[in-house]
């Protein structure tokens, strides 16, 4: 929209940062504390965005927290990791800037802002040991215990993740993992939730939620969606024009705008051409529409991509009446990476590590170019009467009934199949071959329980091979399996090594920012770890919102 006339703005600010994920909440951190008047705007009705679902990771080698605990890193091996993350998509200029900013970003957070953090022990990079630069612990940062009556108004009106109990990473670990679920200190995670003790991204956001909305006065309008960018009659960014009760709300924006409003999840559409999948649903809040790409697009801001074959897709499924504002809630199967279950396809064959969402993900989008499908969409979980015994799905724990309309159950591997339109022989075939390698812990096809990463997630240390177990006990089940995503997306803005947003011209927009999901991943590019989604948000929110307050 362009600015004519002398029109009267609703709200007055320096810098408006849209969207109250970590990017934004950063960003109106660091440009608050550079002396200008900060404003967030959220379309939701509580703040906190994906990363209040996340697991509050933020992957930052060589970290002050490591050096305290005595752990060996060097920059050198981090960056030689990035790397093979990235392989070669990267845009060597923008991950020079995350990695030689992100210690001063974090590090701000700490000082600054209150953020207590502490490295993880026990959790190895993805790809260790075989990753050149890997490290087997002590890379991931977590946040340790917050308590939300530190909120005041704003307790309320904080995301609270449905994904996650609130347990510390050392709790998890603790008490065995995912396979020991039964196991778990129930009494102590009612306390927290009694107490509103939170944990993991519910502790993120608390933390940045009391610093900027609590500790600096930092004014957020929620159930207010921007709808369009106001720019002057060069071009620059000026201010925004969102929705407020049903009327327009013109809120100006004199040094810059930071858009953080997330991917596009939730625009299944869209999502399903971007992420090259026929299929698509998502596990993050229902507000990530893709609100950036439009906005900024009608201004002329350019769109970049990454391949999307090895970013953060999922294998998923919903439990009936399961919801979250009115919009089914679907959740990410790390069921399959348990002993007595497996992935299959419609031809009842095995197709990846199931232990390993990198190996499931570009595998779910392979082609068939004789057939012209994609044979590993849907995908099936697999699993017996051992797996019922001793493992969860999702909230249902052990023995629980599961409802009709999400499992099959049938007394052959050949039933099942008939029940779930999977070739019964098929399915039949693949146990055969699967089950006498199982039981001596091997899997000569995959290599299900190589990485110590997924062994530690949802790995049962009482079998060979902590990933492997056979499925051979009756009854035999089945879920069928979608495609979710976790908020990481191929597509995002153009942006340069001050956070600006680029234009499809190549020059970067004037007043016009994006961090977070909305910032097109060329700063890692063609991979993704555990923590990097965080780290960059947290790093180019800080990068962005300091520019911004510093433009006269």
């Amino acid at each position: 929209m362009k600015w004519f006339g002398r029109r009267r703005w609703d709200v007055d600010a320096d810098v408006v940062c849209i969207g109250s994920g970590l990017g934004s909440i950063v960003a109106a951190i660091a440009a608050h504390d550079k002396g200008s008047r900060v404003v967030v705007l959220e379309k939701a009705s509580k703040l906190g965005g994906v990363s209040g679902w996340s697991n509050g990771e933020i992957y930052h080698p060589c970290s002050r927290e490591m050096r305290a605990a005595g752990i060996e890193d060097n920059e050198e091996d981090a960056r030689r990791y990035f790397d093979f993350i990235a392989c070669g998509f990267q845009e060597p200029e923008l991950l020079d800037r995350l990695l030689s900013t992100r210690a001063e970003a974090i590090e701000y957070l700490s000082d600054r802002a209150g953020v207590k953090f502490h490295c993880v022990h026990g959790l190895s990079d993805y790809y260790y040991p075989d990753a050149p630069g890997a490290r087997n612990t002590g890379r991931y940062l977590s946040l340790d215990l917050f308590d939300a009556s530190q909120l005041g108004e704003w307790q309320e009106k904080t995301l609270i993740s449905p994904h996650a109990a609130r347990f510390l990473h050392e709790d998890i670990y603790r008490f065995g993992g995912l396979a020991n679920v039964t196991k778990w200190d129930y009494e102590l995670l009612g306390k927290r939730v009694e107490d509103d003790i939170r944990t993991l991204g519910g502790a993120l956001m608390g933390y940045l939620v009391k610093a900027a909305m609590v500790d600096r006065g930092i004014p957020a309008h929620l159930g207010t969606p921007a709808q369009e960018l106001i720019t002057d009659d060069d071009g620059a960014v000026i201010g925004v024009r969102a929705v407020c009760d049903g009327k327009d709300l013109r809120v100006r924006a004199r040094k810059g705008v930071v858009l953080a409003t997330g991917g596009y999840d939730h625009n299944e559409e869209l999502a399903k051409r971007y992420e090259n999948t026929r299929a698509w649903k998502s596990t993050c809040p229902p507000y990530v529409h893709g609100d950036h790409l439009v906005m900024a697009g009608e201004i002329g801001a350019a769109v970049a991509n990454v391949p999307p074959t090895n970013l953060a897709m999922f294998l998923g499924y919903q439990i009936p009446g399961e919801e979250f504002d009115d919009q089914p809630l679907y959740r990410t199967c790390w069921e399959a990476g348990c002993p007595h279950a497996i992935a299959v396809n419609r031809a009842g064959e095995r197709f990846c590590d199931e232990s390993f969402y990198k190996d499931i993900q570009p595998r779910q989008r392979q082609w068939d170019g004789h057939t012209q499908t994609q044979p590993n969409t849907p995908a099936f979980l697999i699993f017996d009467a051992q797996y019922r015994e001793r493992y969860p799905i999702g909230p249902l724990m052990p023995g629980q009934d599961l409802p009709e309309a999400l499992a099959e159950r049938a007394d052959t591997p050949a039933e099942l199949a008939v029940k779930l339109g999977i070739d019964p022989a098929g399915l039949e075939k693949t146990l055969e071959h699967f089950n006498p390698n199982a039981e001596k812990g091997l899997d000569p096809d995959f290599d299900r329980g190589h990485y110590p990463w997924s062994v530690r997630l949802v790995g049962d240390d009482r079998y060979p091979n902590p990933s492997l177990a056979p499925v051979s006990r009756s009854p035999f089940y089945g879920i069928e399996l979608v495609p979710v995503g976790v908020g990481i997306n191929s597509h995002g803005l153009r942006f340069d090594t001050e956070g600006r947003v680029v234009h499809v011209r190549g020059h970067a927009i004037p007043g016009l920012y994006a961090a977070g999901n909305s910032a097109a991943l060329l700063d890692l590019g063609g991979g993704y770890q555990s923590g990097t989604s965080n780290l960059r948000a947290i790093t180019w929110g800080y990068i962005a919102g300091q520019h911004a307050a510093s433009r006269a």
